[in-house]
């Protein structure tokens, strides 16, 4: 075969595969953007074991809060939305469960629970392996046990950081690198495909997160948070 052949086959293969690459790529994107049948109908499921609502979308709830994953991608949509409330200790909470979809695209699920007081400011609480956050109005105020704690306000926040806060949020899972906390709600992220018994341990684990930071409000708390001898987060990498 002349040289000018074998020049064309290389020139078919090259365009070929990267046909291919592209439709997998889109293939991806489709993936992403598609909701999971098998998921909503779980969700479905444990909503109603639960005696809680359950929504296939709602495109307002997220607007309600502003820090955390809302901040990195907006508001979005809630989707596989389940509500209720949760009989604890210092009465009923209001508890949400969804899948956030930014942009098109299933992000991450979203746990929040709701506090029985509000604070002015906010409070990320990030592990070392999450990314930092993107909102130039967070100040890194220092390690909360395992965390990272990222704040709005570092006067406001800091005389909530408790002993109990930090066992707190020791608790939940190195996984779960996104907790944090804004106006009357704490809320965590979670992988999409969390089955429902580890999403009922987060809720109890953030319900306790929640009851912390309600006793630091109502005593007045001054407490500094746990330091500890590591170094502090690359603050210029992204």
């Amino acid at each position: 075969m002349s040289t000018a052949g074998w020049f064309i086959i290389a020139a078919l293969a090259t365009v070929l595969g990267l046909a291919l690459l592209r439709l997998n790529a889109r293939g991806m994107d489709f993936a992403a953007m598609r909701p999971n049948r098998g998921q909503s109908k779980d969700r479905r499921r444990w909503a109603a074991q639960k005696e809680w609502e359950y929504l296939d979308n709602d495109p307002v709830l997220p607007s309600r809060w502003r820090y955390g994953t809302i901040h990195q991608g907006g508001p979005g949509v809630a989707r596989n939305l389940v509500s209720g409330t949760l009989l604890t200790e210092e009465g009923r909470r209001l508890v949400y469960v969804f899948d956030h979809e930014q942009a098109g695209r299933l992000s991450t699920a979203v746990v929040a629970v709701q506090r029985r007081s509000s604070m002015g400011g906010a409070l990320e609480l990030r592990m070392p392996s999450a990314p930092l956050p993107d909102d130039a109005g967070l100040d890194l105020l220092g390690p909360v046990g395992q965390r990272f704690a990222f704040v709005s306000d570092p006067d406001l926040i800091r005389p909530m950081i408790s002993p109990r806060l930090v066992r707190a949020t020791d608790a939940i899972d190195e996984d779960v690198e996104l907790v944090w906390a804004e106006d009357s709600w704490v809320l965590c992220t979670t992988p999409l495909s969390t089955p429902a018994d580890y999403l009922e341990a987060l809720i109890d684990q953030l319900t306790e997160v929640a009851g912390a930071l309600d006793v630091s409000a109502s005593s007045g708390s001054a407490l500094e948070p746990a330091r500890e001898d590591r170094p502090e987060p690359d603050l210029n990498g992204r």
